[in-house]
């Protein structure tokens, strides 16, 4: 699965109005998924072939901008820890939307830095070149 997939269905899960009784089942399903595509992500990106050591190679100017990501995953991983123990520690409805909110946003932004990155060491054009 995709993680634009993931953010997705968290999305579509939390709209479920709180009083359904399926809206904890709803939302606990959809962050299992965003979680699975989110360590597909990880892999993908950290590590000795993942696409930061690419773009260290490509581009070492921007190595320090990588450990802002690295740190987001980290910080990612956690609001899903912290999202998935209010599922199943029964927060009400409301608190677990807002998380699941500061959640979303967060990979959103994750995603956005991401794709600066990607854009500013493959797009960019530094001059000099023929």
């Amino acid at each position: 699965m995709e993680l634009l997939g993931g953010i997705q269905r968290v999305e579509h899960a939390i709209q479920t109005p709180v009083g359904d009784p399926a809206f904890g089942s709803r939302v606990s399903h959809a962050v299992a998924q965003l979680k699975a595509a989110f360590a597909v992500h990880v892999e993908q990106t950290e590590g000795p072939s993942g696409l930061y050591a690419e773009v260290v190679d490509d581009a070492p100017r921007l190595a320090p901008y990588l450990n802002t990501l690295v740190g987001d995953h980290r910080s990612v991983w956690t609001a899903l820890d912290q999202l998935e123990g209010h599922l199943t520690d029964e927060h009400p409805p409301e608190a677990v939307r807002r998380d699941a909110d500061r959640l979303i946003r967060e990979v959103w932004q994750h995603r956005q830095r991401g794709a600066d990155l990607l854009h500013e060491a493959y797009e960019t054009d530094l001059g000099g070149e023929t």
